[in-house]
């Protein structure tokens, strides 16, 4: 498949060559409002989860299908949640396809405009929702920029933390964007062990210096580069780890959530993860690692 503009430094070509993706492949997408009429997501598989919410408690009323996107002045730009899911499912003969536009995709907006201000307690809900529609891998790119300083003994925060779980248990792999405050730390969200933090790096492959880092992210998370199709920063690299994710399932459909996890962020031999700087995403290594897996 052509994917022009598309990140090379992370070797996708050596996924991309093999499939566009599975519709089996099912991939969520928790983030801003969604334009399902853009020319990019033409005839692609996508369709939107959420459940009724009581209008009394929130007046912003529950996630309708037929209405994912609020109104736009005409000729406005697309919004945050479109770009991020055009980055993977846009059709192939678009002008930039996506990273896996053969796969099937499940997205909840969160309710707000483009990017909400997504609480804790929200985030869960949509999560849940997700994995409930049958999602496999989830991306959150707007997580991290919009959570605020929080503990897990916060209750929007355990409520988080318990989606992420309720993920695991499903055997749903969560990406989610590692932030871009540009300094040490992270949200409880990204040091969850099952959670797969991006940082955002440029074409040589080094961390852009907006990326937020840590422990936990240099521990389990992923360096990717941030693709271009007007998002910018780990909004723009989470979508990256995502897509090769679905195409390493695509190509190996039997294989267990804790493998092609495995897989995808296991480092290429030499490297080590002896920093607050994850390793670089090597989808060559990965489709090689878990084709090991899967034969073994």
């Amino acid at each position: 498949m052509r994917l022009t503009g598309a990140p090379h430094t992370a070797h996708l070509c050596a996924l991309t060559a093999r499939t566009a993706g599975h519709p089996d492949v099912v991939v969520g997408v928790v983030d801003g409002a969604v334009d399902p009429g853009h020319p990019d997501l033409a005839l692609q598989r996508i369709r939107f989860a959420g459940h009724p919410v009581d209008p009394a408690v929130d007046p912003v009323g529950p996630v309708d299908p037929a209405d994912p996107v609020p109104s736009r002045e005409p000729g406005a730009p697309p919004g945050h949640g479109t770009l991020v899911v055009s980055a993977l499912a846009a059709r192939p003969t678009a002008p930039t396809p996506g990273l896996c536009p053969g796969c099937s995709f499940v997205v909840r907006p969160v309710p707000g405009v483009d990017v909400p201000p997504a609480a804790p307690a929200d985030l869960a809900d949509a999560l849940v929702d997700v994995v409930v529609a049958g999602a496999r891998v989830v991306n959150l790119s707007l997580a991290l920029e919009r959570l605020p300083t929080a503990t897990p003994t916060d209750a929007g925060t355990g409520m988080l933390l318990d989606a992420v779980e309720v993920a695991r248990r499903h055997g749903v792999l969560v990406v989610a964007a590692a932030g871009n405050d540009g300094e040490l730390g992270g949200s409880p969200l990204v040091r969850h062990p099952w959670v797969i933090p991006v940082v955002a790096c440029d074409a040589g492959g080094r961390p852009l210096p907006t990326s937020t880092l840590g422990r936990a992210i240099g521990r389990h998370g992923l360096t990717a580069p941030a693709a271009t199709r007007g998002l910018s920063g780990t909004s723009a690299a989470a979508p990256v780890v995502t897509g090769a994710v679905a195409l390493l399932w695509s190509l190996c459909p039997g294989a267990a959530a804790a493998a092609v996890r495995d897989a995808v962020t296991r480092p290429r031999p030499p490297q080590r993860r002896t920093s607050v700087v994850p390793p670089l995403l090597d989808a060559a290594y990965a489709y090689d690692v878990l084709r090991g897996h899967v034969s073994a």
